[in-house]
């Protein structure tokens, strides 16, 4: 039987994740009707992981010698997978109930090339994470000078809280997703071409999100379809993610901006951080306040954010705060209704 939806597991170094991942999705299968099957692709993870892998019950197991990154293992589990509907997923993530049945929903109306659900960071789903964060030369730019203008910063980040809210709140067509966990349909990719390899890490659904939307399809996110997502933990294990990133965003940089863009933004990188000023806290707890919520970032901005409602005192769960990389934190309290900042905090993970 051809499957309805074939789902591509990309893992890196997350074994354990994994084996969760591909047991959310048979039950998503199970539960929800829908035939389905699994396409596990490893990046070079080595020979001590791959016993672990070849135990998850996956309908095909595909092991790359190399980390080709989130790109190359997509486009490997692509020349696997069997079905027009497509869920391309970290290793890391979680489905809960009914989201398969959603995305694939979203992704049945011709005008969609790719829809994305709401991920939550925690098991009690305290912490949303964020739809996505567009790039733009002047958005970027922007926040390489945070902290030079505080009145700007605070419109700036009273713009994104609005619109963050709302579309956790009611989805609806943005700019960009977060590529953790996507739907699209095969001949989205057929238009618009498999994903890039350059991009070592990150940014490269950023950049198939670019050709997808350039084809008049629009992206689609979906917060009636949940997961969780164990953000920054598979890159916490990896002491090579700093760099890998890096290689990416210059290449995206160059590529969409220019030269003369992408040498103003290294220009403006090289500035004397200012950033705004923040209390510093001790640990990663804030008081209950009505009607406001806490962002959680590692970006003086504080944007984009991880967020959760002050309805009750908030601390940061120690299962969150075990896989963060040490150094600083910055927790910025906002009003839900019009997004504007209360109060800025700052908190350090210690090393070790």
């Amino acid at each position: 039987m051809t499957p309805k939806v074939s789902a591509i597991v990309v893992n890196h170094r997350s074994a354990a994740e994994a084996a969760l991942c591909v047991a959310s999705l048979g039950r998503a299968f199970a539960e929800e009707g829908i035939p389905g099957e699994v396409v596990l692709v490893d990046c070079g993870s080595g020979s001590e992981e791959i016993p672990l892998l070849r135990a998850i019950p996956a309908d095909r197991q595909v092991f790359l010698e190399e980390n080709r990154g989130y790109s190359g293992g997509v486009n490997a589990g692509l020349a696997q997978a069997r079905a027009d509907s497509l869920l391309l997923a970290n290793a890391d993530v979680v489905l809960a109930a009914g989201a398969l049945t959603a995305l694939l929903r979203a992704i049945g109306e011709r005008t969609t090339g790719a829809a994305a659900p709401l991920s939550v960071w925690d098991s009690r789903a305290l912490l949303r994470l964020p739809p996505g964060f567009a790039p733009g030369f002047f958005r970027d730019f922007a926040q390489l000078l945070t902290g030079r203008v505080p009145a700007f910063d605070d419109r700036r980040f009273a713009s994104f809280a609005r619109s963050t809210l709302r579309l956790w709140e009611v989805g609806g067509r943005v700019r960009h997703l977060s590529g953790a966990v996507l739907a699209a349909r095969r001949d989205v990719f057929d238009a618009a071409g498999r994903f890039d390899e350059s991009f070592p890490f990150e940014f490269e659904e950023t950049e198939w999100e670019d050709r997808v939307r350039s084809r008049g399809y629009d992206l689609v996110f979906v917060p009636s379809a949940r997961v969780r997502h164990l953000w920054a933990v598979s890159a916490s294990r990896n002491p090579e993610t700093g760099e890998r990133r890096r290689v990416s965003e210059r290449l995206y940089r160059r590529r969409r901006y220019g030269r003369l863009g992408h040498a103003l933004l290294e220009r403006a990188a090289r500035l004397p951080a200012r950033s705004p000023a923040f209390t510093a806290i001790a640990e990663p707890r804030v008081a209950a306040r009505s009607g406001a919520a806490v962002a959680i970032s590692p970006n003086p901005s504080g944007i984009p954010f991880v967020a959760a409602d002050l309805s009750e005192e908030f601390r940061l769960p120690d299962e969150v705060s075990a896989g963060l990389s040490p150094g600083p934190w910055y927790l910025t309290v906002f009003r839900k209704d019009d997004g504007r900042p209360i109060e800025r905090l700052a908190w350090t993970k210690a090393a070790g």
